[in-house]
C-alpha cells in the first residue's frame, strides 16, 4: 500500500495521525526500537472503532436507551453508593414554580444540570446565594430569572440534542481540602474506566481558568494519569502536550497521591455494576463532609484517557478477558474491595504479557 494509503488508513483507524501521539511515543520508547510501533499500537491502542465494537457488546441497547442521570441516580441510591443529594427534578413548568418557590429560602450553592446532558454541556454551577442574586465560582452573578430561562432550555432539549429533557436540582459539592492542594479553578473530578466491574485505568481532569472552571479536557483542563496501583498522579498533559505544573497556580502536579484511593477504585466498580454496564467511566470526587462520591456514569467513556496515561486501553481489556472468564454477576459476587485489589495486583504486573486477543472473542 502506498505512503499516502497507509496514512489515510491510520488516519480513519486512530482518528488522525497525532490523536494518540504520547501513547505512540511511550510505546516507541518502551520498544527499545525492536518491534514497530506501528505494531505495537495495534496490540495496546483501543480505537474508536474497536471502542463501538467494545460498548455494543457490553453494554445492553435497553439499558444505553434509558441510562439518563435520574434513572442512574436511582440505580446508584438503591446501591448505597454515595451521591451528590438531589434537591428536586424538574420537567414543566410547575416544576419551574416549585423552583422559583425553593429559591426564596435557599442560601447555599446548588448545581443546575440537565439529565441526558453529556461532555459536562448544560451544567450550571452556583457557589453561593445572597437575597436575590446568586454566585458562580467567578464571581459572576446570576439572577433568578436567568437560572429559571436556563432550566427552560434544558427542558426544551437545548443540551439533548433537541429531546425534552428533565432538569436535576442537585447539591453542591465542597471539594475536601487534600484535593484543594492542587489549586485548580473549579472541582477536580476522577474518571475511572472499568471493564466487566475491574478498575482498568484512571485519570484526574483539572479544570483551568481557560476551561472555565470546568473538568472538560477538550475546553482546556488538564488530564493527569493515575497510577492504578498507588493512587498517585504519573503523567499530565494539555492540549495533549506534556506538562508537569498546572498552567494557573504552578503548583506541581506529577506524585501527588490521593489518599482515598481504594475507596474511588471500590465506588467506580460498585458503580458499574449497579448500572449492570460492562464498560464505563465513572466520575468521582471527594467531598469535604461525604468523601467519595459519585458524579455520574458515562456509559461511553471517551479515549483521551490512553494519552492521559501514556498507555492504551487495548492491552488491559485483552488482560481481563484473559484473566476473568466469569460473568458479570460471578465479578459481583467477589464484591467492589476484591475487585478493586485485583485490578491493583493486575497494574502492579504491567497487565502481563498475554497473547492478544479480539475483543469479539
Amino acid at each position: 500500500m502506498a505512503r499516502s494509503g497507509r496514512s489515510a488508513m491510520r488516519n480513519l483507524v486512530f482518528g488522525g495521525p497525532d490523536r494518540f501521539r504520547q501513547v505512540r511515543e511511550s510505546l516507541r520508547r518502551e520498544g527499545g526500537g525492536w518491534i514497530p510501533v506501528s505494531i505495537l499500537a495495534r496490540r495496546e491502542i483501543l480505537t474508536r472503532p474497536a471502542w463501538k465494537r467494545l460498548i455494543e457488546k457490553h453494554n445492553p441497547p435497553h439499558l444505553m436507551e434509558i441510562s439518563d442521570k435520574v434513572e442512574q441516580k436511582l440505580k446508584l441510591t438503591r446501591a448505597g453508593i454515595p451521591i451528590p443529594e438531589t434537591y428536586m427534578i424538574v420537567s414543566d413548568e410547575n416544576g419551574i414554580l416549585s423552583f422559583n418557590n425553593w429559591l426564596k429560602g435557599w442560601d447555599r450553592g446548588f448545581v443546575i444540570k440537565p439529565s441526558k446532558g453529556h461532555g459536562g454541556n448544560g451544567v450550571l454551577v452556583i457557589d453561593s446565594r445572597k437575597g436575590w442574586v446568586s454566585f458562580r465560582y467567578n464571581g459572576r452573578t446570576l439572577e433568578d430569572r436567568d437560572m429559571v430561562q436556563h432550566i427552560r432550555s434544558i427542558i426544551n432539549g437545548s443540551f439533548s440534542e433537541g429531546i425534552p429533557d428533565r432538569a436535576i436540582i442537585e447539591e453542591r459539592i465542597i471539594l475536601a481540602k487534600r484535593l484543594r492542594e492542587l489549586q485548580t479553578e473549579g472541582l477536580i473530578d476522577i474518571r475511572i474506566v472499568v471493564f466487566r466491574g475491574f478498575p482498568i485505568m484512571a485519570m484526574t481532569r483539572l479544570p483551568t481558568k481557560r476551561s472555565q472552571g470546568r473538568a472538560n479536557i477538550h475546553q482546556g483542563a488538564l488530564a493527569a494519569g493515575i497510577s492504578l496501583s498507588e493512587g498517585r498522579i504519573i503523567t499530565a498533559t494539555q492540549d495533549r502536550r506534556t506538562v508537569k505544573r498546572h498552567p494557573g497556580s504552578g503548583k506541581a502536579i506529577i506524585g501527588f497521591r490521593f489518599n482515598e484511593w481504594e475507596s474511588m477504585l471500590e465506588s467506580a466498580s460498585a458503580s458499574a455494576l449497579a448500572m449492570e454496564m460492562g464498560y464505563v467511566g465513572v466520575d468521582l470526587t471527594v467531598d469535604e463532609r461525604k468523601g467519595v462520591v459519585v458524579i455520574e456514569v458515562n456509559k461511553r467513556p471517551g479515549l483521551e484517557i490512553q494519552n492521559a496515561n501514556r498507555a492504551g486501553l487495548m492491552k488491559r481489556i485483552r488482560f481481563v478477558n484473559s484473566a476473568w472468564k466469569k460473568d458479570l454477576k460471578e465479578a459481583q459476587d467477589l464484591g467492589p474491595g476484591v475487585r478493586a485489589e485485583l485490578s491493583r495486583y493486575w497494574d502492579r504486573l504491567k497487565w502481563g504479557d498475554l497473547e492478544p486477543k479480539d475483543i469479539e472473542e
